[in-house]
């Protein structure tokens, strides 16, 4: 009776949730301008071969992630891939997202094409998107006090006889807070063979952190490298320690996520003391006598980016940026009825005080402060840091800037992207 019953349950399950593909483009891969047409070209599979021929299905047009522009129904008897248009009213984003039913009611968990997002998406007319709200008055004041107060924080930086990086040496880094509540750890790679050398800078994406020297954005000749993890605990030695130590972080925090932990309070809120922290580390870097006294980049991806962007305007050795999807861009770009980037404050910690706090750690702020070389990639289907936020940011920069757009991407980065940012920085390193 027992077995029947479970081989029922298997197979109403089967039922109910099963594995189709969807595909959902844009008939041409591009930006469009307000009032044009866009035409999206939908393909749905039962497998990897095979079209689905029945049922119908449902999509959902949202401008910025937050406006339902309309729904599209579907029935794939009549035709399948199937197109339909939608004309977008202003700058910005379109993002298509099916829902996961088939006929009304029977469950599909969607899966992707070769590990593309099952959402598709187009931008508007980017170069005219606006940072949402305004610069706090005191937005400079703020962080120079900060830069000051830091100038002299200690850092240490002693051996790591258990990493072995070929062609460098390695060493364990601690930047400690002046006001004593903490540090900052990571690690500084320096190239074994003696020479004057360009440096790298940058943070790991959000997360547990690293526990290896390599910045997942950098160049591909020897350089110095600096790669800070953000996070108040020390660095451990393997990943699974890391993530133990992650966790209980968290745990700690009265909002569960280091990130929106004392959003608050700009005096606390945790990348004030990260980033000021890490323009204190590259100071030190920056006198090392192995550095060339010419060529320093900051570079990342997500929080990295974002990490990147803040060094570019805080620090005057950095001379370069490579900013991959950064994240903290456009906190209050709700007022503007648009998806902000991660880690969406204003969304999530719906607090006025958060509301007054965030600009003043705002990406796209501090991009209107650079003026080096700076290269920025984007998601066209990311939903992490959406695309209108990090258009925010590169069009407030002032220098000479290139952008990368990954048509079919999420928040990752494409290998035609990273390779960019690797071509990027090793121009900008030697030039």
């Amino acid at each position: 009776m027992i077995r029947s019953m479970l081989c029922a349950m298997f197979l109403f399950s089967c039922t109910l949730f099963s594995a189709e593909m969807i595909e959902i483009v844009p008939t041409e891969f591009r930006n469009y301008k307000v009032n044009e047409e866009v035409t999206f070209k939908v393909t749905a599979y039962e497998s990897k071969d095979k079209l689905m021929t029945t049922g119908t299905i449902e999509l959902f047009v949202n401008d910025g992630n937050r406006i339902r522009l309309k729904s599209v129904k579907a029935d794939l008897s009549k035709g399948n891939p199937f197109t339909f248009k939608v004309k977008p009213n202003r700058p910005g984003f379109i993002m298509v997202s099916p829902t996961p039913y088939k006929n009304g009611k029977e469950k599909i968990s969607w899966k992707s094409i070769n590990k593309l997002p099952v959402k598709g998406g187009v931008l508007i007319e980017p170069e005219k998107i606006r940072q949402s709200g305004k610069v706090p008055a005191d937005f400079e004041q703020f962080w120079q006090q900060g830069l000051k107060a830091y100038a002299k924080a200690e850092v240490i930086v002693v051996p790591a006889a258990d990493i072995k990086r070929k062609g460098y040496k390695v060493f364990r880094v601690t930047v400690k807070h002046p006001d004593g509540s903490g540090a900052i750890t990571g690690f500084l790679s320096i190239p074994a063979k003696p020479g004057k050398y360009p440096a790298v800078a940058g943070v790991p994406g959000a997360g547990p952190g690293t526990v290896s020297p390599n910045n997942y954005i950098t160049c591909t000749i020897p350089a110095i490298h600096l790669y800070m993890n953000v996070h108040p605990y020390p660095t451990a030695k393997t990943f699974k320690e890391q993530r133990e130590f992650y966790t209980k972080l968290n745990k700690s925090c009265k909002t569960k996520a280091y990130f929106r932990e004392n959003a608050n309070n700009r005096d606390e809120y945790v990348y004030r003391k990260v980033w000021l922290a890490m323009s204190r580390a590259i100071d030190y870097v920056a006198k090392l006598p192995e550095f060339d006294g010419k060529h320093f980049a900051a570079a990342g991806n997500s929080q990295g980016g974002g990490t990147a962007l803040a060094m570019g305007y805080l620090n005057k050795n950095i001379t370069c940026v490579a900013a991959s999807v950064p994240a903290l861009c456009d906190h209050l770009a709700l007022q503007d009825n648009r998806q902000p980037g991660w880690p969406q404050l204003c969304v999530s910690l719906r607090d006025k005080k958060v509301q007054e706090v965030a600009p003043y750690f705002d990406c796209a702020t501090f991009a209107s402060g650079i003026k080096v070389p700076t290269i920025v990639t984007v998601g066209y289907v990311d939903t992490t840091c959406s695309p209108s936020s990090v258009y925010s940011a590169f069009n407030n920069l002032k220098g000479e800037k290139v952008i990368f757009p990954m048509y079919r991407n999420g928040h990752a980065i494409s290998q035609e992207a990273r390779k960019a940012m690797q071509t990027f920085l090793d121009k900008q390193l030697v030039k």
